[in-house]
């Protein structure tokens, strides 16, 4: 071999750890100054997510390590080959990140954290080729392709196998750690309603119904667009009864109206507005929901001691009422530790329950008989409250606020939509105190699929109820109607 030849070996060499050294203590020290930032960045990873913590250490250590060992003449050509693994799995990331994943993060650090992704590929691909054209070069061994081929196979396999964990354990066995793809919904429209005591009764194509708890008998519709409003007076057949907790809800074409606590239900036609009692004094409730034209599901108190059950109806004036007490589960009081939201999935034909105090709910078939209880992604598996009981009335009472994990919930198709009042690992308590999440989960999978926020329009004024329709979700912030629009990560599960 030439002179030159060996000199442009070793300088070449000798460039290439220069370069490395400078990447990876820049890169490495830059993660370490920003470290909160870093993790949190790892955190909403789809293929780090779970094991955040470790790697955004990991990351760093090795980052520092590598640098380190590029710098005795001794340690230089293991340098070389780790160096050139560690940027073969930076690679492997960035492609799943561009081609396989839900979403794309950001978790670079330094000036790094500015590239584009596709720019940060290139970036890696040419520093990966210099450490393995070092390999070569240093090697004098005839099969060291083969080597180089086979640590770059090994390293790009452990991304992917990480990946595959890391979707699995999301999706099934999440640890609190939420995502948030930018691709899932966004504001699109916001409509002034110069009042706060609207709430959304229904949704049906381009039309939405707001009730008014102060109003309970007007109605207000808009079109999708928010562009034109009008107002509707309901006109009730009877009106003689001792009302206490008067709602509205719309099951296209039908339009209700009940109080659970006198008990009463009307019933008429969006048409025209006019509804007429469709039965009276036969149950109770607390929630209700129409699963269609002639049957519901209902959740009341169980005399005497109140605990509350599930029922099933059909058949109006005089329905056939079914009871299960099999539904909820007790774990203190069976009253307020068996609280929550009552939907129903027209498209899958399943009610779902979720409690507001625990990481949980209960999928069912119209017959009361429960098909599943899959977990809300937080880790409250009891209820935290503290139940008294009166020693004069023998009332049971809250004896200090309770510990609220999910307040409201939505069904569209195979998707739930929960309000949760906790906040997730690696989130920014900043966005927290002006925003609210709300988690999706798959009912049909029993799969959490992703997060995403709806911002305040008002300070301290969260949001309120909101209703899932087949384009977008429609939320009620203060004195405003939100329109949220899906992107493509919520319409093609919708499709």
């Amino acid at each position: 071999m030439s002179k030159s030849k060996t000199a442009f070996k070793k300088y070449f060499i000798e460039i290439v750890c220069l370069l490395f050294i400078l990447l990876f203590v820049y890169a490495g020290v830059s993660k370490l100054i920003d470290f909160e930032n870093f993790r949190a960045q790892i955190g909403q990873s789809p293929l780090l997510s779970p094991f955040a913590n470790f790697v955004s250490i990991g990351v760093i250590a090795v980052e520092i390590i590598i640098s380190v060992l590029l710098v005795f003449p001794k340690s230089k050509y293991l340098a070389l080959w780790l160096s050139s693994a560690l940027m073969t799995m930076f690679t492997a990331y960035i492609i799943i990140i561009l081609n396989f994943s839900s979403f794309i993060p950001c978790s670079c650090g330094g000036i790094l954290e500015k590239m584009e992704w596709g720019e940060h590929l290139v970036f890696n691909v040419a520093f990966m080729v210099l450490a393995m054209a070092a390999v070569r070069m240093w090697s004098g061994d005839n099969y060291v392709l083969f080597k180089i081929v086979g640590v770059a196979a090994a390293s790009a396999g452990m991304v992917a196998v990480l990946f595959v964990f890391s979707e699995d354990i999301m999706a099934k066995e999440n640890p609190f750690i939420r995502r948030f793809p930018k691709a899932s919904a966004a504001k699109t429209n916001m409509l002034d309603l110069r009042n706060y005591s609207y709430y959304v009764a229904g949704v049906h194509g381009e039309k939405i119904y707001l009730g008014n708890w102060k109003a309970p008998l007007e109605i207000l519709e808009t079109d999708s667009n928010f562009k034109k409003t009008v107002k509707h007076a309901i006109i009730l057949e009877r009106e003689n009864f001792s009302y206490k907790a008067v709602e509205v809800r719309i099951h296209y074409p039908y339009f209700y109206v009940m109080d659970g606590t006198v008990p009463v239900i009307y019933r008429g036609l969006v048409s025209d507005w006019k509804a007429s009692v469709l039965t009276e004094g036969k149950f109770h409730f607390s929630s209700i929901v129409f699963l269609d034209a002639n049957q519901f599901a209902f959740r009341t108190q169980k005399p005497p001691a109140g605990e509350n059950i599930m029922g099933y109806g059909i058949g109006y004036p005089a329905p056939k009422i079914k009871y299960s007490d099999l539904v909820f589960q007790k774990q203190k009081d069976g009253i307020f530790d068996t609280d929550g939201t009552l939907q129903y999935s027209d498209k899958l034909k399943k009610i779902v329950f979720t409690y507001y105090y625990r990481n949980q709910y209960i999928i069912a078939e119209n017959n009361l008989k429960v098909k599943a209880r899959p977990h809300t992604i937080d880790t409250t598996v009891h209820a935290k409250l503290k139940v008294v009981k009166l020693e004069k009335s023998g009332d049971i009472k809250l004896g200090a606020p309770p510990y609220t994990v999910n307040r409201n919930t939505s069904v569209f198709g195979k998707l739930l939509f929960v309000n949760s009042m906790l906040r997730g690992r690696y989130e920014d308590g900043r966005v927290w105190k002006n925003a609210t999440v709300v988690d999706v989960y798959d009912i049909a999978k029993r799969t959490y699929v992703f997060s995403f926020y709806v911002y305040d329009q008002k300070q301290n004024v969260k949001m309120g109820s909101f209703f899932a329709a087949d384009s977008a979700l429609y939320a009620i912030s203060g004195h405003y109607l939100l329109k949220y629009g899906y992107g493509k990560r919520i319409s093609s599960r919708i499709q």
